[in-house]
């Protein structure tokens, strides 16, 4: 698939995942299934579930190679996916190296002036699409990079990058805001410029999730079935037992959002497996 001659991530050549299975530039609007089709061979796909609206070019747009996303209600987060809840036609993946380049444009000098956002904001994120067609089923969530801002209308000062984060039957679930951990989500918070363009690198393997901001060493988080151990500098919860499988064995979508007065883009997504 690597035509473009992508060079391969040196943590990917490290644990030998040097096959480029899903990649996206933006180049145009053609990997985007604007009619909500629903057949096979988009990458990213218009159709939400949960009764939702889909997606439209009132949503997003394409411009010099970047994908903008300022979506019209936030869904908790599900913009464009890379699985059509409807047909389930798709891609999804278990274990792998994700690597993206991604900007938060609304960076203001003056603070005053800054919008609270609308309910959501950017987000590049996982979860198994099984989930929507079986409620009580337990499952795994990957926050790769959630920026909610804040809920009081002031100045955000960056964004929070989670490493993974497990819901176990909807019982639980972290705010993302605050960067505080709940029963073993490994929440690392990075503060960064809005405005600036940055690449987050995500290692997932049998037992771990690792990450790069930047080239950079962000947190690792480690984890077997009841056990996890968390970055000694982060806070955390008593994890639940038994749950850290689903880490191991659940295939999960690429899910991307953006929101209103809280947008995002994005130049570019891949994913590296065995």
């Amino acid at each position: 698939m690597n035509k473009k001659n992508i060079p391969i991530p040196e943590i990917a050549e490290k644990y030998g995942m040097r096959h480029l299975v899903f990649e996206d530039d933006f180049d145009s609007y053609d990997t985007i299934d604007l009619e909500g089709e629903g057949t096979y061979g988009y990458k990213w796909y218009t159709t939400r579930p949960f009764r939702a609206k889909p997606l439209t070019k009132d949503d997003f747009r394409i411009e010099n190679s970047v994908l903008y996303l300022e979506q019209h209600d936030s869904l908790y987060n599900y913009g464009l996916a890379t699985v059509n809840p409807r047909t389930r036609q798709g891609f999804t993946f278990n274990k792998g190296v994700l690597e993206f380049r991604f900007r938060i444009p609304h960076y203001y000098e003056d603070k005053t002036k800054y919008t609270e956002p609308d309910c959501g904001g950017p987000a590049i994120w996982s979860f198994p699409p099984d989930k929507i067609y079986d409620t009580a089923l337990e499952w795994v969530e990957m926050d790769w990079m959630e920026y909610w801002g804040t809920h009081d209308g002031t100045w955000p000062g960056g964004h929070y990058t989670t490493t993974f984060h497990h819901t176990k039957r909807s019982t639980l679930h972290d705010s993302g805001v605050t960067g505080s951990n709940w029963a073993g989500h490994a929440k690392a918070p990075q503060i960064l410029s809005d405005g600036e363009w940055h690449t987050l690198t995500f290692l997932w393997d049998t037992g771990i999730v690792d990450s790069w901001l930047d080239g950079e060493h962000a947190v690792c988080q480690i984890f077997d079935n009841g056990r996890v151990e968390p970055p000694a500098k982060f806070k955390h919860g008593e994890p639940f037992e038994g749950v850290y499988e689903y880490m191991n064995e659940q295939f999960v979508a690429l899910i991307i959002s953006g929101a209103k007065n809280n947008p995002l883009e994005i130049d570019w997504i891949r994913v590296w497996q065995r």
